[in-house]
């Protein structure tokens, strides 16, 4: 499931998106292989923002473009792209889960 993610999805709706959880921080590594749609990923650990990519595009071909945590992560979260930007969302932000 962790591999599948939200490919083959042509649709998310707005300000949604998917978390991943790990039980350990590590450093992550995400591919947009499949994906109709682009995305923003955030990459979170605890309850801090460390890293975001704004705009990563469907793959289009071989090879993947591998998008990795710039430090370790325990939660990456996967947004509509244009959305970080939208809400403002940078870096050192808190992040709380309900």
């Amino acid at each position: 499931l962790r591999a599948k993610g939200l490919s083959g999805r042509d649709y998310l709706k707005p300000e949604t998106g998917m978390l991943f959880v790990f039980p350990t921080a590590g450093i992550q590594r995400f591919w947009m292989k499949g994906m109709l749609i682009p995305l923003d990923i955030i990459w979170i650990r605890g309850e801090t923002i460390l890293g975001i990519v704004e705009g990563a595009e469907p793959a289009s071909g071989e090879p993947l473009t591998i998008y990795t945590s710039p430090e370790p992560a325990d939660r990456v979260l996967e947004i509509n792209a244009g959305l970080v930007e939208k809400l403002g969302i940078k870096l050192g932000d808190s992040v709380v889960v309900q």
